[in-house]
């Protein structure tokens, strides 16, 4: 038997992907928001997207910089990552005040988190209101993971990325099933 759930909470069945980091920089301010809606969209050219509510610091220096950088964190960071979608950049350095290290970007001028496993530099080539967020459709221009975590995609019995399920939930996966095609 099936339970009616509210809308909005409908959202949340969608919500076990990676809790992302995502970084920006433009002119002389650099910023780390927590986003919990990031998707591949496209495999020619490899592009993702990721939902960001147009009240945030990022959403402005995206849209000045045209570019961003996705940081993938451990679960060993969920509490930083917690922190840094809970408070605005505009008035602290988030790098700072929670103990991530800036590192310059390699392909854009948006840094990256040394603390994070893997990121995926973009450069943004679309965005769209969509409610009260944006889309920004970003191509990956240059992308890194740790050598350890890495054979063919994520070795997520070595290192467990943060899942979000919504609201005060969250998980990691743990075990790879390779299937046939």
């Amino acid at each position: 038997m099936k339970t009616k759930i509210e809308n909005l909470k409908g959202l949340r069945l969608l919500n076990p992907g990676p809790l992302v980091l995502v970084t920006s920089k433009y002119q002389e301010k650099s910023n780390i928001v927590t986003i919990a809606w990031s998707s591949p969209v496209s495999h020619s050219p490899p592009l993702i997207s990721i939902a960001l509510s147009t009240k945030k610091l990022s959403h402005e220096l995206i849209n000045g910089s045209k570019e961003f950088t996705v940081n993938i964190p451990s679960f060993e960071l969920l509490d930083k990552t917690i922190l840094c979608g809970s408070e605005s950049g505009k008035n602290n350095d988030k790098f700072k005040e929670y103990g991530l290290t800036e590192v310059k970007g390699k392909e854009i001028s948006s840094p990256s988190i040394k603390e994070c496993f893997a990121f995926l530099e973009c450069k943004l080539t679309d965005s769209f209101l969509c409610g009260d967020h944006y889309l920004f459709v970003g191509e990956i221009v240059h992308s890194e993971i740790e050598e350890e975590f890495y054979n063919d995609c994520i070795n997520i019995e070595k290192v467990k990325y943060i899942n979000h399920l919504g609201g005060p939930y969250f998980t990691y996966p743990e075990k790879i099933i390779q299937k046939k095609r």
